[in-house]
């Protein structure tokens, strides 16, 4: 593994302006490092999938989302404002499937992926941008384009027929599949960059912010809100939450009663997070990556919360958790880790 002080020698390497001067060498000694080691998670060690993807530093649009049954990774293109769909399998990166706009989200279902295309304005008005939901039946192969949606949303699907958009000031849910969205009314204003959209138990939905937790079911019509005083949410699956208490990371079962677990004492935040049954899985990495240097670690419980497991990892960015075991990692370089769908 990478120790601290490498980790920060690495940050402060790779984004400096003399990078190009001295990049080849620790680019090589960088990607050979991790091809032999693995990124540790755990138990088990995320292996290099393929060769890497020859592409530019990640950008903070490109994101890795997995499903049941597939992976992806969206790679925008400029200046034509283009996307290309890569699927991520156990022998690398396949280009799958091209879009005229940007991809600002996906989401999946069962074997059914939906997505929010967004398209610049004719030339002479590029800057108007409109949205679209889209779906596909075949595992991101095909596309159809269903309804029109207000901007970029960040989506959860908890159907073919329910999925759910937060923007940048409001909720929203289709309840016919995309055709149409409607408004959720709820007290306060979205702050998309910090609320969460995430699956409840029972077929519910939370929208998780910073400061506490609306449970929503019977597709909006029903919900109710709970104030955490002390606690910074920061995201939830399947009837757990995770969040701040105290400056420490800790889960809490959404039960009355149910009480704050610690499992992190760092300095960090959280970067993917996944339950399955009493698994429960996170990545969290720093929040200061200049002053704490890229500490990235994986947390693993196999009770529910009760006892933890934890690895410190290597180098990886655009993280991503789905399920007991799948999960992929991205590096400086272009090289996907991780363990993904077969299907």
């Amino acid at each position: 593994m990478l120790g601290g002080p490498m980790r920060k020698f690495l940050l402060v390497l790779l984004f400096s302006p003399c990078f190009l001067c001295i990049g080849v060498s620790a680019f090589a000694w960088v990607q050979d490092t991790l091809r032999d080691q693995g990124i540790g998670t755990g138990t088990s060690v995320w292996k290099p999938l393929g060769p890497r993807l020859e592409h530019n530093r990640p950008q903070i649009w490109e994101k890795i989302f997995i499903g049941d049954h597939s992976a992806f990774y969206t790679q925008s293109h400029y200046p034509d404002d283009s996307t290309t769909l890569w699927r991520i399998t156990p022998t690398g990166p396949r280009r799958w499937s091209s879009f005229p706009g940007r991809i600002s989200s996906l989401a999946s279902t069962g074997g059914v992926w939906f997505g929010v295309m967004a398209l610049p304005g004719p030339v002479g008005r590029k800057d108007e941008w409109s949205s679209k939901l889209i779906r596909s039946r075949d595992e991101g192969r095909t596309w159809d384009e269903l309804g029109e949606v207000p901007g970029p949303l960040m989506l959860l699907a908890v159907s073919e027929q329910e999925i759910w958009g937060l923007g940048r000031e409001e909720l929203y849910v289709s309840k016919d599949g995309g055709r149409t969205v409607t408004i959720v009314s709820l007290p306060g204003k979205r702050n998309y960059s910090k609320d969460r959209l995430a699956r409840g138990p029972n077929g519910t939905v939370w929208l998780l912010e910073p400061e506490g937790l609306f449970r929503i079911s019977d597709q909006g019509e029903r919900w109710t809100h709970e104030v955490m005083p002390g606690v910074e949410l920061l995201d939830g699956s399947d009837g757990i939450l995770v969040g701040r208490v105290a400056g420490t990371l800790a889960i809490r079962h959404d039960a009355p009663g149910a009480p704050w677990i610690p499992f992190n004492f760092r300095n960090h935040h959280v970067e993917a997070f996944a339950v399955s049954g009493d698994t429960i899985r996170v990545i969290t990495d720093s929040m200061d990556p200049f002053k704490d240097g890229l500490d990235v670690w994986y947390h693993q419980s196999e009770d529910g919360g009760r006892t933890w497991a934890h690895m410190e990892t290597d180098v990886v960015f655009n993280m991503a958790l789905h399920g007991r075991e799948w999960g992929v990692g991205r590096d400086i370089f272009g090289q996907f880790y991780g363990r993904v769908p077969t299907h």
